[in-house]
């Protein structure tokens, strides 16, 4: 029998182009596959796996970062920014057990600035976060306990902003993109090592629990529980966030209340049981609200000149920690207003504006993504500050000067706004992707990345190790410093007396120490900034330094011997004698006075 033509067909050699052209379409197919893939991934799943999925993939970026770098230095070395705020925050995450376990009021203490002591309700003392890491600083130190906050702040605020997306979305990668630009964004990145200002996850909470009960899926207990919760949270980390948090709050739901003709009931309903939140919270932080409250300083921490506000070109040149670009522009960035540790927090970016620029575009028949729009564009405004900087020249005052006036924010820095702009964009992103159909698609993905990766940082510089001296931690502090005697102490590092005090157990008391901006009740000049060998320390004369001790009280000295070179003169010519040195210190009192046994 003759075989048919299509099976002769079939056993000709194929030309070389249809070989040319299947081995082109071959790794097309291959791709389209995998992108297909990974966009119905995890379809079957039960959203909490899902949730969990995007936080371990969240988390094992934040290590790549900034834990793997220093692994082997964990327990030894601050893992972020700021190694002088470090050590107020190992010396907070140690006074709250310390101060509960002991039964005293850890809203004050009389450890630092002694005698008379210090209010804490208007320090970064993070108490919230002191309790969660109790166990972590009871076994292995507060320096632990301050790096494992460090590595989970940006994973936790990626993850939280995921969830509002997801839950608006229900889109497993556009919520990961959205999370990813909040979570990694400048605002966080250029905040790792300062858990006042990084452990932001319960704002994006807030959101979404809001979300959840007006969609309706979500209780009125399980709501009022879950916002007074956070809301609680949020106090015990920032005061300063929760301040913003409140008011920002309050213009997204009016804006919502605004654009939302169809759901302005169920925003109401809301809107009552978030009031019976903040009362439960309320009560519940009432001995904390009550001293914020009481000792208000009658000026603002920081002088209005010196808060951090974004110049206009911020908006748009990357910052130096940003890999894309950030050390070409480091030179422009040095002549903008900006708050001078943030590495640029309001940092947005082109590839982010094509986003906002697309989502107008494709969304423009929607209330929602006007009210959206209008949300970032006000909070960019606010982050410029009370005067229009542009290219680090003034051009007239704006509208954030009202805000100053408010009794939580008058000390806050308009620049960390950022952080909610953040978070809508996030959300907008999310959407925007969420949309997405037909052959042009991908460019939504594309443009979306690019702004994903536009704000990948460079990994942090190593602070050095962290070293105490064996004056400390030995125990040899107990048997030459009395109990409880007021110390002033003069360490190479700044901050360093903080750790000093934790390593002792609290033994001494400090007459000065580094607590963020000094409360003004305590400010009495240079001294109550306290000594140390780095640069612009200052060198007071003997006179001064005599006078200072004797009025407030100080029967001590201790000098770390790196430091000795500068001041060691200072304390001879001060009438002070040595009465003990070595393990890395010296012990210094004034003449007469008798050592402890």
């Amino acid at each position: 029998m003759e075989r048919s033509v299509d099976a002769a067909a079939t056993d000709e050699e194929p030309d070389d182009a249809a070989i040319i052209a299947d081995e082109e379409l071959a790794p097309r197919s291959a791709l389209r596959t995998i992108l297909r893939r990974l966009g119905v991934w995890g379809g079957g799943l039960r959203p909490v796996w899902k949730g969990l999925a995007a936080f371990l993939l969240y988390q094992a970026v934040a290590f790549a970062i900034w834990v793997l770098p220093m692994v082997p230095r964990f327990g030894r070395q601050q893992l972020g920014i700021e190694p002088e705020d470090s050590r107020f925050f190992q010396w907070a995450l140690r006074w709250i057990p310390w101060a509960v376990s002991h039964g005293m009021n850890p809203l004050h203490t009389r450890y630092v600035f002694a005698p008379p002591g210090i209010d804490l309700a208007w320090q970064t003392f993070v108490p919230g976060p002191a309790l969660a890491t109790w166990p972590i600083t009871a076994v292995f130190g507060s320096l632990v306990s301050l790096n494992v906050l460090d590595a989970l702040a940006p994973a936790l605020a990626a993850w939280a902003a995921y969830l509002v997306c997801h839950r608006l979305t229900h889109r497993f990668w556009a919520s990961m993109i959205g999370g990813s630009l909040f979570g990694f964004s400048v605002y966080v990145t250029s905040n790792v090592g300062l858990v006042n200002l990084s452990l932001i996850f319960p704002i994006p909470l807030l959101v979404y629990v809001t979300v959840r009960h007006v969609e309706g899926s979500l209780g009125p207990v399980a709501f009022v529980t879950g916002f007074a919760a956070l809301l609680v949270a949020l106090f015990s980390i920032s005061t300063e966030l929760f301040g913003t948090a409140v008011i920002f709050g309050a213009v997204a739901f009016l804006g919502a209340l605004s654009f939302g003709r169809e759901i302005r009931r169920r925003l109401f309903r809301t809107g009552t049981l978030v009031l019976l939140a903040g009362g439960i919270a309320a009560l519940v932080l009432l001995p904390y609200v009550h001293d914020v409250v009481v000792n208000q300083p009658a000026d603002a921490l920081r002088l209005r000149g010196e808060i951090g506000a974004a110049d206009l070109w911020s908006f748009f040149v990357p910052p130096a920690r940003v890999r894309l670009g950030g050390q070409a522009f480091s030179t422009v960035l040095d002549r903008l207003t900006e708050f001078p540790r943030s590495g640029g927090l309001a940092y947005v970016g082109l590839p982010i504006l094509a986003v906002l620029v697309g989502f107008a575009i494709a969304e423009r028949g929607r209330r929602r993504t006007w009210a959206l729009l209008a949300f970032v564009a006000v909070l960019m405004l606010l982050t410029l500050g009370s005067v229009l900087h542009v290219g680090g020249k003034p051009f007239g005052s704006l509208p954030e000067s009202v805000l100053a006036r408010t009794m939580l924010l008058r000390s806050a820095s308009p620049v960390r706004f950022a952080v909610y702009t953040n978070l809508a964009i996030g959300v907008i992103a999310s959407l925007w992707l969420s949309g997405v159909s037909g052959r042009w698609g991908w460019t939504r993905w594309t443009v979306a990345l690019v702004a994903v990766v536009s704000l990948f940082p460079y990994p942090p510089a190593q602070n050095p190790v962290q070293s105490v001296p064996e004056f400390f931690s030995s125990g040899r502090v107990r048997d030459v410093l009395h109990q409880g005697e007021v110390v002033y102490a003069i360490p190479s590092q700044r901050g360093s007396e903080m750790i000093w005090q934790t390593t002792s157990d609290f033994w001494f008391d400090l007459a000065q120490g580094y607590v963020g901006p000094v409360p003004p009740a305590v400010d009495s000049g240079p001294l109550a900034h306290g000594l140390h060998r780095g640069n612009g320390s200052y060198l007071p004369t003997a006179d001064e330094f005599s006078t200072w001790t004797r009025q407030n009280g100080v029967s001590a000295v201790v000098l770390e011997d790196e430091a000795a070179v500068r001041y060691e003169a200072m304390l001879q010519r001060a009438g002070l004698v040595p009465v003990y040195a070595g393990e890395g210190v010296s012990v210094w009192r004034p003449r007469g006075v008798t050592p402890a046994p």
